[in-house]
């Protein structure tokens, strides 16, 4: 009776608050999606309709909702629901006390909601002392809410310009990699490739130099399995910890702090490190001790999407072929796509706008896909698409394209 209750409630409190809390309105306009939440004992169940800031919602049943939200029984869903943890939900799901059926993007959406309509969460509670070393696109958003979320900052950037923002709010700017690492317990690292990470661990002005034992290295960088596995063998001899914390979404989410994070390692060390995902991801999902595993989450992802680019492009380049309107396929795409990433890709393609809101460039794509066919041939030679896919970004890289989005390699033509 009480979820029933709560469930209600949270319908009348998202219209309320929509009008006075700018957080909610702003993601309340992001997307349109509807969410299904039941018991598995179908003892209680309503539908959330969401989208251009209007809040629709009913009892009764499912339909065709984009996510179902499955709670274990009605006493853990209101605990995970009213509770100001921004990871209640997310733990829920490593339990196994909620299961997700449809897009599990809505279901992060749906939970950030809940989060903005309670107001600011308390600061995560960590006696961590955070680093953060690469201050790009994705970095500079990671710092920020850690920053934000009133965790002791220190960073290092090879362009020291890029850090002057956050030193301006208290940060600590370091000299090296390892000066930064010396000043902190956690050191985040979010780089460009293997070779980037390698070289800033193991070099002598490097993170191992400066780690204290039991220090550790959160890894958000796109890596490979087999990197991962090294570094965590090289700080367990140096008597630190390596945790892979891969993330999923583009600059504006780490921004917002919504981004998935993905992380796999030492138990112990992956529990230290959750306030701090806390503070830039709206989901951290752990995936197991063996850090590879997180790495081979996010190359599956990031194959996902980017093979979705390629049949996106295929379709594009048979309607100018036959003379249909790209329009069509647009709203074709539109309407099946319930991720928001997946749409924005969409109409990338289908208005060839590669050079704006470039989230990740084609040498950076590149070189995850050449991650995923290396992965893929050492296990499931499953990846059909990953040859096909880097030829044709090796051939927009050749014509300059390297800097533009990474769906640019959509409007390449394949030799055959």
């Amino acid at each position: 009776m009480k979820l029933s209750l709560l469930l209600f409630a949270l319908s009348m409190k998202l219209r309320f608050a929509r009008r006075n809390n700018e957080l909610l309105r702003s993601r309340l306009q992001a997307r349109t999606a509807s969410i299904w939440i039941q018991t598995e004992d179908h003892r209680v169940g309503r539908v959330f309709v969401l989208g251009k800031g209007q809040v629709f919602t009913r009892s009764g049943g499912r339909g065709d909702a984009d996510v179902t939200m499955i709670w274990k029984d009605a006493d853990i869903a209101f605990k995970a629901m009213t509770s100001r943890d921004p990871q209640a939900v997310a733990r829920a799901l490593e339990t196994a006390d909620l299961r997700l059926v449809g897009d599990a993007s809505v279901a992060q959406w749906f939970a950030s909601l809940i989060q903005a309509m309670k107001g600011p969460s308390a600061t995560p509670t960590s006696a961590e002392k955070v680093a953060v070393i690469g201050l790009g696109k994705m970095g500079a958003g990671l710092a920020h809410n850690i920053q934000k979320n009133g965790i002791p900052l220190v960073v290092f950037n090879r362009t020291a310009a890029k850090a002057q923002a956050f030193v301006d709010h208290g940060a600590l700017l370091a000299k090296s990699p390892r000066d930064a690492a010396a000043q902190a317990s956690i050191v985040v690292t979010s780089l460009m490739d293997d070779q980037s990470v390698r070289d800033i661990v193991t070099s002598p002005d490097g993170i191992l130099a400066g780690l204290a034992p039991g220090g550790i290295h959160l890894c958000a960088t796109t890596i490979s399995p087999d990197l991962a596995r090294e570094m965590a063998q090289l700080h367990r001899e140096h008597g630190t910890h390596f945790v892979s914390g891969a993330v999923v979404g583009r600059p504006r989410a780490a921004e917002a702090g919504d981004l998935i994070t993905l992380m796999a390692g030492d138990k112990e060390a992956v529990e230290r490190c959750k306030p701090v995902c806390a503070t830039y991801s709206g989901m951290t999902m752990v995936l197991g001790e063996d850090p590879g595993l997180a790495n081979h989450a996010k190359l599956s992802v990031n194959y996902f999407a980017v093979s979705n680019m390629e049949l996106m492009g295929q379709i594009y380049a048979f309607a100018d072929a036959v003379g249909i309107d790209r329009a069509f396929y647009g709203r074709l795409f539109d309407a099946s796509y319930a991720n928001p990433t997946l749409k924005l890709y969409a109409a990338k393609i289908r208005d060839q706008e590669f050079q704006t809101e470039v989230g990740f460039e084609l040498v950076g794509g590149l070189k995850d896909v050449k991650l995923m066919r290396a992965v893929s041939e050492a296990t499931s030679r499953s990846l059909d698409y990953a040859p096909l896919i880097i030829e044709k970004m090796e051939r927009a890289v050749e014509r300059g394209r390297a800097h533009s989005d990474w769906s640019v390699f959509t409007e390449v033509p394949c030799d055959r």
